[in-house]
């Protein structure tokens, strides 16, 4: 067998991606990934790509995901899952074969065989909080989150991630569905992730910055919103992460959606010092314009984010009429100030980002590039540089908060 690791920084990267596509039947596979998290997450976990030959045809092809680590010997070993989707029956010897070889080139790594096919163990749990039920989903909640994805979405098959991926065998990193009187009402799911992007100051090696959580999907029917599910999910979510020993969760939020940077900064307590323009390919409801995306970091060890509680808690929303101190650095996007040096700006985003795109795409592009340029332009973790840590209102204008980059902004922020 011919066996190549791949990774982003092959060029043949996204075109192997549509090979393997067209190859395994995309888009009626229900076990293939959207190409988007291919092309795009998979590398941010420190994922790979597994294509297996023999006699130049293609026999299959693998994803390789971070699982974890193990300790042996006093030092760290890395463990991937590879989910291997067969053209061709792969022989057992073949497959001693192929671990082989995969965990003699990434140095000496485990590597666990999973075959999405086969996935049979689905391991329901709940806790019962007031009058919602959460906890890992049963086989029949697998598939309801990818109905429940759609019906949030309205996305296409393709762009549905696969039921198997709750199983225990699959070893997701969080695997959440919450229950309002036996029906489901929503989920979130996220997955291992080896490193991650830089983090400030001593970040790293006080919450463990070699393997984190990316957050990657997460959602609630229209009828239990205002519920706080989104809320309680997430603490779930961070109150299990650090019983495991992880300190880092990343996930990545469109900066114009108010109520979520109400949820991610005001109540959750996540920063944002990552801003990635046109993140994503796709298209639907939620994003008729480039994908833009702030990569929010979650410190969930620290006292900032654990005193908050499940219930009870509001989001912090800064009443800009009382704070003449933060400088807006625009009006809609129209106006626009690029030449700030200010220890507290306010950047404005539209009050309601998903109706907008509705109502005028144009409007809609306009917004987008002016906050794209606003937001390349002041966020980043080097000085004189912005953190975005809060959101505040005018009236029904809507904005996010930057704190100015300085040694005690990341004392207070890591404490």
């Amino acid at each position: 067998m011919d066996i190549a690791i791949l990774d982003n920084r092959d060029p043949t990267w996204n075109g192997e991606i549509d090979r393997a596509g067209a190859a395994l039947g995309a888009p009626d596979n229900p076990h293939l990934f959207p190409y988007h998290f291919l092309q795009v997450v998979l590398p941010r976990l420190g994922g790979k790509m597994v294509v297996v030959k023999n006699d130049g045809r293609r026999v299959g092809v693998g994803f390789l995901f971070p699982r974890g680590y193990r300790q042996e010997g006093g030092r760290p070993r890395r463990i991937y899952t590879l989910r291997y989707h067969a053209v061709e029956p792969l022989a057992p010897s073949q497959r001693d074969h192929l671990l082989a070889h995969l965990q003699a080139h990434l140095h000496g790594a485990e590597v666990v065989y999973y075959d999405p096919a086969h996935a049979s163990c689905f391991s329901a749990t709940g806790e019962a909080i007031g009058t919602i039920n959460v906890g890992r989903p049963s086989r029949d909640e697998a598939l309801g989150i990818r109905q429940l994805q759609q019906a949030v979405w309205g996305s296409p098959p393709e762009f549905l991630y696969p039921a198997d991926i709750h199983s225990r065998e699959f070893g997701l990193g969080t695997s959440l569905v919450a229950r309002v009187e036996e029906r489901l009402a929503g989920f979130l799911f996220g997955f291992y992730k080896f490193g991650g992007p830089a983090l400030p100051a001593d970040w790293h090696q006080r919450f463990g910055g070699d393997l984190r959580l990316e957050s990657q999907t997460m959602a609630v029917l229209p009828e239990y919103r205002g519920m706080r599910i989104g809320h309680l999910l997430k603490r779930i979510q961070a109150e299990q992460a650090w019983a495991n020993g992880i300190g880092i969760i990343h996930w990545t939020a469109d900066p114009l959606q108010f109520p979520n940077a109400a949820l991610n900064f005001g109540l959750l307590r996540a920063v944002a010092f990552d801003f990635y323009p046109d993140l994503y390919p796709f298209r639907n409801n939620l994003n008729r314009v480039p994908a833009s995306r702030f990569g929010l970091t979650w410190l969930v060890g620290t006292e900032r984010v654990r005193n908050v509680p499940r219930f009870g808690s509001r989001a912090l929303i800064l009443d800009l009429r009382h704070h003449p101190d933060v400088v807006r650095v625009n009006q809609g996007w129209e106006e626009v100030r690029l030449d700030v040096d200010a220890p507290l700006i306010a950047v404005e985003i539209p009050a309601d980002w998903t109706g907008l795109q509705e109502r005028s795409l144009e409007a809609a592009r306009r917004w987008r590039e002016t906050t794209d340029r606003l937001l390349a332009h002041y966020v980043g973790r080097q000085p004189g540089q912005y953190v975005i840590t809060g959101v505040g209102t005018d009236q029904d204008r809507c904005f996010l908060i930057g704190e100015q980059v300085s040694d005690a902004l990341w004392q207070h922020l890591g404490t």
